[in-house]
């Protein structure tokens, strides 16, 4: 969750695992607005941004097979964004893919709890014809107004890093972590550190020097999930490697 200030109030912004992103009055729960962050969702109509409520909620059959965007992965996985209160814009990846899925009877007995469980089965990932599979968006977070995008083939699963220095960082699946131009998105410059990334990138200064701390190593069941979607993951070395580049 973010929490910041925004005309004299305190704001907390949740992006839930269904795409829409929430934001509350922080004092009282009091919705300000909900928008859309994932474009292709079909799993309701929309959502009533001054309730929260599903409007035309899909509620899939047992026994039926049911395409639902977005997958189980949720419009973003648990890999934080970043805000950046100089130019009050929140930079978050996005998962635009969906799967497919039967679902079937829960077991009765608590202890089959135990292990990854989705309710459903034959669960397959399936991307959107005319949609990128991953974006960075840079967002206004309170109407949901975008500033720029970066499009890329693979989804990012690493979390985001936005700098006082108007920077931006983030990587991708293969180990390819990029730094963005904050107002405009813009490439700056990219390094591939040989695995790829998941976990949040850092800044840290010592005696006046600022890094930028990557952790590289490709995992989860991202990891295990996703080459059937995108072949190329299927080569990606595992990892556990701590990466600092100094900013200049």
């Amino acid at each position: 969750m973010l929490l910041f200030k925004r005309g004299g109030k305190d704001l907390l912004v949740h992006l839930s695992k269904s795409g829409f992103v929430f934001v509350m009055d922080k004092q009282d729960g009091k919705l300000e607005n909900v928008w859309p962050l994932y474009e292709g969702y079909n799993f309701a109509k929309s959502v009533d941004p001054k309730t929260g409520a599903l409007i035309g909620r899909v509620d899939p059959e047992p026994g039926k097979e049911t395409l639902m965007c977005p997958s189980a992965f949720g419009g973003r996985s648990w890999n934080p964004g970043a805000y950046n209160p100089k130019t009050g814009l929140w930079y978050t990846p996005v998962l635009e893919i969906c799967n497919t899925m039967t679902p079937v009877p829960q077991p009765p007995d608590p202890h089959a709890y135990g292990v990854l469980r989705f309710g459903a089965k034959n669960v397959v990932y399936k991307k959107i014809a005319g949609k990128s599979p991953g974006r960075l968006d840079a967002r206004d977070p309170v109407t949901g107004a975008r500033r720029w995008t970066y499009e890329s083939a693979l989804p990012s699963f690493g979390g985001v890093l936005t700098t006082g220095g108007g920077l931006v960082f983030n990587g991708d699946p293969v180990g390819i972590v990029r730094a963005f131009d904050a107002d405009d998105g813009k490439v700056l410059w990219s390094f591939n550190t040989g695995s790829g990334l998941r976990s949040g990138i850092v800044s840290y200064a010592v005696d006046g020097k600022q890094y930028i701390l990557v952790p590289s190593g490709w995992g989860s069941a991202a990891a295990i999930e996703m080459p059937a979607l995108f072949r190329e993951l299927a080569g990606v070395p595992g990892a556990s490697t701590l990466i600092a580049f100094t900013v200049e």
